[in-house]
């Protein structure tokens, strides 16, 4: 899933400036004193960057190809033949153990030195290797004999693993069983002062290596799968170009585990399902993402809660021009289980826990002044207590708490979800970030966002979007609970009636009345409810000779109500009986 650093302070962009101290419930505890409980409401898992692999499961559910998934969520990128790829791949299985143990599984596994045969491992059986203090290795069998009554090879000549026939060899350190390719044992010093330790590496060529990545379940859509395929292939290629095939430390192109890529072997391709990876695999084979020729650096990660994030948000350095945070409107599939989530502390629990961050400031009492990247996720965030306050970073916040994402919120639940999550991910997140938690309102349910508000009507189980000027004249005259009620339609543009060919011109419906707009001078933005809008409606509305109102509706004595028009004017009594002059 791509290296994951630790994570940078690096203030770039307010998403939402401020994270208001908040707790839910305060509780009496011994001697009188009052435990304040709070609750972090979050979605998505993972660092954020790149591929959502969740995203990518439910935009195939949408009927997304795999080039669709990946050229959303890696921006300005094309997908292609790789430009060149090496014929095989070191992974690296084992780090720093003083012995391993393998066991031959559905036949015997051979030992080899320099090409050379060792011994063989019988069916059923598991052997050791250990690593001397002279750096050699001392192999014993099942019985705990020395295997040859002597020690084998050096730090310049390790052991080769080879399956025989039919076999697969289990290695009790990784909990996985391999068949492709063969493993290279090597003795070495971890450090200048340590002890000889061994490392296992997996070579093998990389469509084998691709066989065994086990980063999503083979049960999933075709096109995630295929996704999935390319993503690691893409990454795993362009991090042995950069970074070549003997890193320090494992002596690899790749690490077997999420440091790079999580790979089980021969677990995966004998799983359940298994044959629809290994399809995906080769049907996609040979492809890659590139941005303008080049293979990208293809991190991906479980979930993003519905928005990715700007490369320098998560790891810091200059921006990457594929890396940019996108709207993922896959990711609230019904199947992700982390695409909403709480946790409650606390506040001794909190305080305790980010001590190591925050250092003695007393008993948490709030959180402040959040900065959050384009996603949502928090950058850095002032931690208050009792004594003093210190800021952290989002990083910092995630690993002391073990929240699964830094997209949280702290005593607001403002994740979007239901019938309103579907319409903001059908309108690609365009209402921007969430500006409170979703509520009731008379009619239906309502959540404000940087711009503007998504209403669902439950009458006619429509989710309307009012941004802009309609939005705000809305909200003056009440919201839905004021005269004109919860929305009916979204705000639609009009061009049939006269001038509206020159001018801007639209309509919006509501439960009780409308708002009208018209950029011609003298005329603007007004409101209409109740008998008197109901008469202009059956009059044919702004498409009669009444044209668009050039006032609000006006309230006189005794309930009589009237407004101007382009055309004239509409009054009506305080029974509800209109004319027009």
């Amino acid at each position: 899933m791509g290296p994951i650093p630790k994570e940078m302070h690096r203030r770039v962009g307010l998403f939402l400036a401020l994270l208001a101290a908040a707790f839910l419930t305060t509780t009496p505890a011994a001697g009188g004193a009052t435990t304040r409980t709070f609750t972090f409401y979050g979605s998505g898992y993972g660092h954020g960057l790149g591929l959502s692999q969740w995203g990518a499961y439910g935009m195939a559910q949408q009927g997304k190809t795999y080039r669709q998934i990946l050229t959303h969520f890696y921006k300005g990128t094309t997908v292609g033949e790789a430009p060149s790829a090496p014929w095989r791949l070191r992974i690296g299985l084992v780090q720093s153990k003083r012995v391993v143990h393998l066991t031959a599984v559905g036949g015997r596994v051979e030992l080899r030195l320099q090409g050379a045969h060792v011994a063989w491992i019988p069916e059923g059986k598991t052997w050791t290797v250990a690593a001397t203090s002279t750096g050699s290795y001392r192999v014993k069998d099942a019985a705990g004999a020395v295997v040859g009554g002597k020690t084998w090879g050096s730090t310049s000549h390790g052991l080769v693993v080879a399956n025989g026939v039919g076999a697969t060899v289990k290695v009790g350190e990784t909990g996985h069983s391999y068949k492709r390719g063969t493993i290279e044992f090597n003795v070495y010093r971890p450090c200048g002062g340590c002890a000889f330790r061994e490392r296992l590496i997996a070579v093998l060529r990389p469509q084998l290596y691709l066989y065994g990545i086990g980063e999503v379940s083979s049960s999933w859509p075709t096109q995630s799968l295929q996704t999935q395929a390319v993503a690691a292939r893409t990454y795993a290629l362009e991090k042995v170009s950069r970074l070549g095939q003997h890193r320090p430390g494992c002596n690899c192109a790749l690490y077997a585990t999420t440091l790079d890529q999580n790979y089980v072997g021969w677990d995966k391709e004998s799983g359940y399902l298994g044959s629809r990876w290994v399809d995906a695999v080769d049907r996609t084979a040979g492809q890659v993402v590139m941005y303008k020729g080049v293979l990208i650096q293809a991190y991906y990660h479980a979930s993003s809660g519905g928005f990715t994030e700007n490369n320098e948000n998560v790891w810091g350095g200059s921006p990457i021009p594929y890396l940019r945070g996108v709207c993922d409107p896959g990711d609230f599939t019904s199947a992700n289980p982390v695409r909403t989530w709480t946790l409650t502390f606390t506040d001794a629990a909190l305080t305790t826990k980010l001590a190591k961050y925050t250092g003695s400031i007393g008993t948490v009492t709030g959180f402040s002044g959040a900065v959050r990247g384009v996603s949502g996720r928090i950058e850095s965030i002032t931690v208050v207590g009792r004594a003093d306050k210190a800021t952290i970073t989002g990083g910092a916040l995630r690993a002391a708490l073990g929240l699964r994402d830094r997209r949280v919120w702290i005593g607001s639940n403002r994740n979007v979800t239901g019938a309103i999550r579907a319409r903001y991910d059908a309108l690609m997140c365009a209402p921007g970030a969430a500006a409170g938690s979703q509520k009731a309102v008379p009619g239906g349910r309502r959540q404000a966002f940087a711009r503007g508000a998504l209403y669902r009507n439950a009458a006619n189980e429509r989710v309307i979007w009012l941004r802009g000027a309609v939005f705000s004249r809305y909200v003056q005259l009440g919201d839905a609970s004021g005269s004109l009620g919860i929305p009916v339609s979204g705000t639609r543009r009009v061009t049939l009636p006269r001038g509206c060919r020159t001018y801007e011109c639209s309509t919006t419906r509501f439960a009780n009345g409308g708002i009208y707009f018209k950029s011609a001078t003298g005329v603007g933005i007004h409101e209409l409810h109740g008998a008197l809008y109901r008469y202009f409606r059956s009059l044919g509305g702004v498409r009669s000779r009444l044209g668009f109102p050039t006032s609000d509706l006006k309230l006189g004595a005794g309930g009589r109500t009237s407004a101007t028009f382009e055309g004239g004017t509409i009054t009506c009594s305080g029974k509800g009986a209109c004319s027009r002059s």
